[in-house]
Order: C-alpha cells, then sequence, then structure tokens
C-alpha cells in the first residue's frame, strides 16, 4: 500500500489572482469597416457564423453594431441637433446622464432667448444666474459644479462661446430695410454708368504687431508663457480708397505725431513712394487730414479721370456715416469737383460697404503673414526684448504688397 501510495502523483494547482478580461472598445467608423466586410462575405456566399470569425467578432456584436448603425445614419441624414458625437471617432452614441438643470430648461431657454434676441452678449455666467434664481438646489452648488454644469447644458442646446463678428447700438433688424433700401438705390445708380468713376474710400486700424492670443504648447500644461511687444498699442489708420471696378488708389496712412513734427520732416522722405503720409497726434483721420486726402488722392485721380476718361456722368464717392465723413466743409468740397457724394446708412457698414467688407480683411491677412516672417526671422527680438517694427521698413513696405 505505501509503494502505490508512493506511486501516486497529485498536481497541485496553485491558485493566484483572478486576471481581468479586458473588453474592446471600437469606434463607430471601425464598426462600420467589420460590418461591411462581414457583408460582402455574406454576399459572396459565407455564412454569418463564418464571416463573423474572419473579422474576429461574435455574430451577436454583428447584429448590435448593424442597428447601431443604422441609428447613427437615420441620425446624420437629418438637420436635427443631437447633442451626442455622430461621427466616426465616437464610441457610442448616448446623451449622458441627465443634467441638473433640465427640470428648468423651458425656463432657461425662454430666459437665453429673451437675452439674445436684444442682441446682447450671453454668457455662461449669466445662464448661471438665472439657473440659481430659478432653481434653488442650484444655488449651493460648488463654483465647479456649475461651471460644469453650463457647459454641459449649452452643449447639449448646440451653443457655444463665438467671438462677435459684427457689433452694433443698433439692433440688426433695424438696420435691416435701410440696408436693403441702399443696396438697391446704389444697383440703379450704377446702372449704365463707368465702374471706374464709383470710389469708395474708408478708414482702417493698421496695428504694428499682429501676435496672435493662442499658441502651439504641450497638451495639459497649466501655464502658457507668451510674450508682448514694446508698445502693442502702436498703430497708424490706412485710408483705403477703391473703384467700382477694382482699382485701388493711393494708399493714406496718418501716423501718430505732430503735423509738421519730425517724423515728418526727417521719416516720410524715407517711406516707399507708392503711398501717402500724414501726422495727427492720435493717428486719427479729422476734419484736416480729409481735406489733406481729398488734395492728395481725389483731385490728383479726378483730374487724372477727366483727362483721359472724361463722362457726362458725375463720378460718385460712397463714404459711411463717420462724423468726419459728414462734415459740410468737407462733403461741400467734394461736390464742389463734381463729384456726388453717398453716405452708407447708419449701421450698415458690414453690409454695404465694399471697403469694409473685401479689402480691409485680405490687406491684414497679408500684413500678418509679412510680420510673422519678420519675427520667425529673428528681427523682431533684439537683446531679448520684442520690439515693433520700424514704419518705413516694415509697416509701410506691407502696403505695397496689397493686391491692385
Amino acid at each position: 500500500m505505501a509503494d502505490k501510495a508512493a506511486a501516486v502523483t497529485t498536481d497541485v494547482v496553485v491558485i493566484g489572482p483572478k486576471v481581468p478580461v479586458t473588453r474592446k472598445s471600437y469606434e463607430i467608423k471601425t464598426k462600420r469597416c467589420f460590418v461591411q466586410t462581414i457583408d460582402e462575405l455574406v454576399s459572396c456566399g459565407e455564412t454569418l457564423d463564418a464571416a463573423s470569425a474572419h473579422v474576429r467578432i461574435t455574430p451577436l456584436y454583428y447584429r448590435r453594431w448593424k442597428t447601431l448603425l443604422t441609428k447613427v445614419d437615420n441620425v446624420n441624414a437629418t438637420d436635427e441637433f443631437v447633442a451626442y458625437n455622430t461621427k466616426g471617432t465616437a464610441r457610442k452614441i448616448h446623451q449622458g446622464r441627465t443634467s441638473v438643470l433640465s427640470a428648468i430648461r423651458p425656463e432657461l431657454e425662454s430666459f437665453m432667448f429673451k437675452i439674445r434676441a436684444q442682441v446682447i452678449q450671453l454668457t455662461n455666467r449669466m445662464v448661471g444666474r438665472e439657473a440659481a434664481r430659478i432653481l434653488p438646489v442650484f444655488r449651493h452648488k460648488t463654483e465647479r459644479a456649475k461651471a460644469v454644469a453650463i457647459h454641459r447644458f449649452t452643449k447639449s442646446m448646440g451653443l457655444t462661446q463665438r467671438a462677435a463678428t459684427h457689433t452694433a447700438q443698433k439692433h440688426h433688424t433695424q438696420t435691416e430695410d435701410a440696408a436693403k433700401d441702399f443696396i438697391a438705390m446704389m444697383k440703379l445708380k450704377l446702372q449704365g454708368r463707368n465702374l471706374d468713376d464709383v470710389l469708395n474710400m474708408d478708414q482702417t486700424p493698421i496695428p504694428y504687431s499682429y501676435h496672435a492670443n493662442k499658441t502651439l504648447n504641450v497638451k495639459g500644461a497649466k501655464t502658457v508663457q507668451g510674450r508682448s511687444l514694446t508698445s502693442n498699442t502702436k498703430r497708424v489708420t490706412l485710408a483705403v480708397t477703391v473703384t467700382a471696378s477694382g482699382k485701388l488708389l493711393t494708399p493714406f496712412l496718418i501716423f501718430k505725431g505732430q503735423r509738421n513734427g519730425q517724423i515728418v520732416q526727417r521719416e516720410f522722405m524715407t517711406y516707399p513712394a507708392a503711398g501717402k503720409y500724414a501726422c495727427q497726434p492720435k493717428a486719427w483721420m479729422d476734419e484736416a487730414l480729409m481735406n489733406e486726402w481729398i488734395d492728395v488722392i481725389l483731385t490728383p485721380w479726378k483730374a487724372d479721370r477727366d483727362a483721359n476718361n472724361p463722362s457726362l456722368q458725375p463720378p460718385i464717392l460712397v463714404l459711411d456715416a463717420y462724423r468726419v465723413h459728414q462734415m459740410g466743409s468737407v462733403v461741400n468740397r467734394i461736390q464742389a469737383m463734381g463729384i456726388e457724394v453717398i453716405h452708407v446708412p447708419t449701421g450698415c457698414t458690414y453690409l454695404c460697404q465694399p471697403v469694409d467688407i473685401g479689402i480691409n480683411k485680405p490687406i491684414k491677412t497679408r500684413l500678418t503673414k509679412l510680420w510673422e516672417d519678420w519675427m520667425t526671422d529673428g528681427a523682431g527680438i533684439v537683446n531679448g526684448i520684442a520690439k515693433n517694427p520700424a514704419a518705413n521698413r516694415l509697416l509701410s513696405g506691407y502696403l505695397m504688397h496689397t493686391p491692385r
């Protein structure tokens, strides 16, 4: 018996910690690839089980994903907004847990619509303040919890923080009819007229620096360093004049300084001859500089036009409702030259003024690119200090690259 017992070998199984089974989660675009592959194999005569085994998933997952993709396609086929992601990078389509603000959603929607209907800037803080007023329990949450709840709530409505592209004192509906009437009037004015005889002039500020508020940096960084220039507010004013045919007249730049100061006597002679330059204590267009613009830009153009392209119809100059443009001394002088002056209605500049819509933005885009090249080349950093470019080397040179 002892020998028999000794001959018996016993396998000892050591039971260790249970290894968890890892479940894979696939993006919708990956699930779509699996389903399409299985459908192609089935169409070629394979069984569903064999086709599923080929891509290493079970038929159960195939049926679930098929239903999911049908739901995704139905959602994407409509214009209805959904708060959850239905793109290929999503793994599930689900609205998430119910927001604490869902109980007062109608009241908050009414409040938000009322504010935006008046074209007043609406912030998350304003929404949170109204939510705390309506729902007392929300008032006792931490500031972090409130911010997250408001963010999720506004996101579920398809709202996000946007920069205002147009700001005005009047409601846009108040200027809509005036803009339409002005456009209809100008269409009649332009019928049968030489487009070289129709001018539009407007001023725009040109900053010396075009550094962005955003920069590339490592994800998750708590502090992102940036550098400002020695005088970020330094700028000039550019008066752009363009004809309806698309021709640009000589640029007129206004620098900050005394009218007959050193910059006029010493520096202007070094600036590109293709531009005209002047000084004003705040670099603004005032009555005196408006008259100077007439002398150095408008009068030579009118003389050249009368000599080479005369017409019985008087030229037209379109100006916005800026105070200087409406001064009697300025308007009377232009009209005495035989040029008809038409003012864009107040609040309609962003709809009716060609220079404001189609000229200023391309000019500033080119300036930004040239400024970035100048900074990248190292000319903008002197002894470790970021400085503005010299006007005669950079700013005026930029303007010579504007399309003509």
